[in-house]
């Protein structure tokens, strides 16, 4: 009697794998020029899904093979360094992925949804960090909140924003001034220990430039970068026909990098900060966001008008030293108004709009304050509109140009005062998601 022979099924991964290449090697990259945009829009954005649902096993399988032991079995260094040698030659990579792993073993709901395709991967490391900071005493289903609370909020924001929100993960299950007392805490942490990594160099090219370097804490960037940002924003008009970057700054062939390297070094001849070209009445102004209590008493964070939240020490210094504008909350207000007699928004009216709209409005736009101009959403200032605060919003060249081209329609929120934006020809209102504390 004969014996069957016994049949070996691969692993289901093994197959699994074999399939992705066989449908890559079926992909050829010529195809993609015969597409209409719209379909090509639509696989591209398909195609991240299925990057991250590939990184979730990359790190998975990273995982594993890192509890294996085998790198060490054959005289590598480390894990990463193993892959790195077999494809790539990236070893920080290789380290980035086995750290992730290890980063996701705690945050299993976060890898469940980079395995779905619904997170990216820097999105999942930011979840996987804040739930990893959480204190010592969170109970398993306040640490579950935590993270579903992240994950629904990673479709919406920017990955800044998403940072911000998460060191304050913990309002889902704390006060809020238990809350506050505890971001204030690590803000002045983390600042201290800034300062202590702050660094600067700077070597001569020999050939009539400079090039350098510098670590700086968060708020000091913020500074720098909102400055410069100021100085290179499209459709600048400060640079006077004598500045030896007037002719050159407006050739349509400069990278953004390079705009910002003349901005820097415009920069640099204007010091002291209260010299500083400015753009739309506010330019190089950085704004401090503050309550009244933080004011008097220093026991909450602050925000400053670019996003990065710091220390009520802090901000309450550079609102009092550094000439940086403090813009308080619950105390005496500013008049905000003006009638038809005055067609530009005054400075206080840009500084009111920045802390409203946090930037661009338009839906899915990110660009600062610094790059936008104050539009008359309503009813424009020619055709008897009013320069009042309610009637303005804070756009990006691009697209107040765009708004103006299609006939976007804009209203304000009625649950919240924000602006909100329809297409012609639809009936959905889109928002620019920012996260405010």
């Amino acid at each position: 009697m004969s014996v069957a022979p016994v049949v070996s099924l691969p692993h289901p991964l093994v197959g699994a794998v074999e399939q992705i290449e066989s449908a890559l090697d079926r992909m050829p990259l010529s195809a993609w020029a015969g597409l209409e945009p719209a379909k090509v829009q639509g696989l591209v954005e398909r195609l991240m899904r299925v990057e991250a649902r590939v990184k979730a096993q990359q790190v998975a399988g990273t995982r594993a093979l890192d509890a294996s032991g085998l790198a060490k079995s054959r005289g590598a260094s480390s894990t990463g360094a193993m892959l790195a040698g077999a494809f790539g030659g990236d070893r920080r990579a290789g380290d980035q992925m086995v750290n992730m792993g290890k980063a996701l073993q705690s945050a299993s709901r976060t890898e469940d949804a980079l395995a779905r395709g619904e997170i990216g991967p820097s999105q999942a490391a930011i979840i996987a960090g804040a739930i990893a900071d959480l204190p010592d005493d969170t109970t398993p289903e306040q640490k579950q909140a935590c993270e579903d609370t992240l994950i629904g909020d990673a479709c919406r924001f920017s990955l800044k924003d998403l940072r911000s929100r998460s060191r304050r993960i913990t309002d889902q299950f704390k006060p809020t001034p238990e809350v506050d007392a505890v971001e204030n805490q690590n803000l002045e942490r983390q600042e201290s220990e800034a300062w202590r990594r702050a660094e600067f160099w700077m070597v001569d090219n020999r050939d009539g430039t400079h090039r350098g370097g510098f670590v700086l804490p968060d708020a000091q960037a913020d500074m720098l970068r909102t400055a410069v940002e100021a100085i290179s924003a499209p459709r600048r008009d400060h640079l006077h026909d004598d500045s030896p970057a007037a002719e050159s700054y407006y050739d349509r062939d400069l990278t953004h990098r390079h705009r910002l390297g003349m901005g820097f070094a415009e920069l640099c001849g204007h010091l002291p900060a209260d010299q500083l070209p400015g753009k739309g009445g506010l330019g190089a102004t950085l704004i401090v966001r503050l309550d009244h209590d933080t004011l008097v008493h220093g026991i909450k964070a602050a925000t400053l008008s670019t996003g990065t939240r710091l220390s009520a020490g802090q901000a309450r210094q550079m609102a009092c030293r550094l000439g940086i504008i403090p813009q308080v909350f619950n105390g005496k207000s500013l008049p905000l108004d003006h009638g038809h007699e005055q067609r530009t928004f005054t400075k206080t009216q840009r500084q009111a709009l920045e802390n409203r709209d946090g930037g661009c409005t338009y839906p899915g736009c990110d660009r600062p304050p610094e790059w936008c101009e104050a539009h008359h959403w309503n009813t424009s200032w020619a055709d008897g509109g009013e320069t009042r605060l309610e009637d303005g919003v804070l756009v990006c060249p691009f697209h107040h140009r765009t708004i103006h081209d299609t006939g976007t329609t804009i209203r304000m929120s009625p649950l919240d005062g924000h602006p909100e934006y329809r297409s012609p020809g639809t009936d959905v209102w889109k928002r620019n998601h920012r996260w405010r504390p």
